[in-house]
């Protein structure tokens, strides 16, 4: 009998213990939703901007660069035709010297 008492108690409190345990966290909720309720929110501070500015320098100066691969590689491919028609104006060039040679003698 001694014993299913204390094994009573023991339940008992374990059950009183649980119980008070949810009421805190319930209470605790209830502030928390409370306070977030009377809260007046407002804009954020200066400390929340990005350095766009520099992000934009660095996108600038990329594009920049890239631009001025482009050119060059369109310089270069100018340059190679160029080199193309002198190669085909040369060898006409030389076609015909060869023929007025070989008319000549």
């Amino acid at each position: 009998r001694v014993d299913q008492l204390k094994y009573d108690v023991q339940h008992l409190q374990t059950a009183l213990r649980n119980f008070q345990h949810r009421r805190y966290i319930r209470e605790q909720q209830e502030r928390q939703r409370e306070e977030l309720l009377a809260r007046t929110f407002t804009t954020n501070d200066s400390d929340t901007t990005i350095p766009i500015d520099e992000t934009l320098q660095f996108n600038e100066s990329l594009q920049n660069a890239h631009r001025g691969v482009d050119d060059l590689i369109g310089s270069g491919t100018n340059i190679l035709q160029g080199l193309r028609d002198q190669r085909v104006t040369l060898k006409g060039t030389h076609k015909k010297i060869l023929d007025v040679a070989n008319m000549l003698g």
